[in-house]
């Protein structure tokens, strides 16, 4: 939540933003399923932190990225496709965000947002 209720910022398209909700530290893990697309973050994510990483990864335009995440040391990957630069007027750069509540794969929720 961002103070004096300003609204979210804006990211550039092909951004990471991984945010905890809950309440005690997750590890999470991201990367890209492409080796063409090499992008990897791998970190403890504090209860109620949000990190984000501008430019996690770089496409061409209609270019579609796959990014896999991993909450906890095991149990399955959580896959979730976006488009980093858009493809086109119609559909503008998207900006991949990860929310989570536990380490759990069932509490978290993949979404893409409108990039500039």
């Amino acid at each position: 939540m961002l103070p004096s209720g300003q609204t979210d910022p804006e990211y550039l398209g092909g951004t990471l933003v991984v945010e905890n909700t809950g309440d005690s530290p997750v590890r999470v893990s991201v990367e890209t399923k492409l080796e063409q697309f090499d992008a990897t973050l791998d970190t403890q994510v504090a209860g109620g932190e949000t990190i984000v990483r501008r430019e996690f990864v770089t496409a061409e335009s209609s270019d579609v990225v796959t990014l896999e995440a991993l909450l906890g040391q095991t149990g399955e990957k959580l896959r979730f496709q976006f488009l980093p630069a858009g493809s086109g007027e119609d559909t503008p750069p998207e900006v991949a965000h990860l929310t989570f509540e536990t380490a759990v794969e069932a509490s978290a929720t993949w979404t893409a947002t409108r990039g500039t």
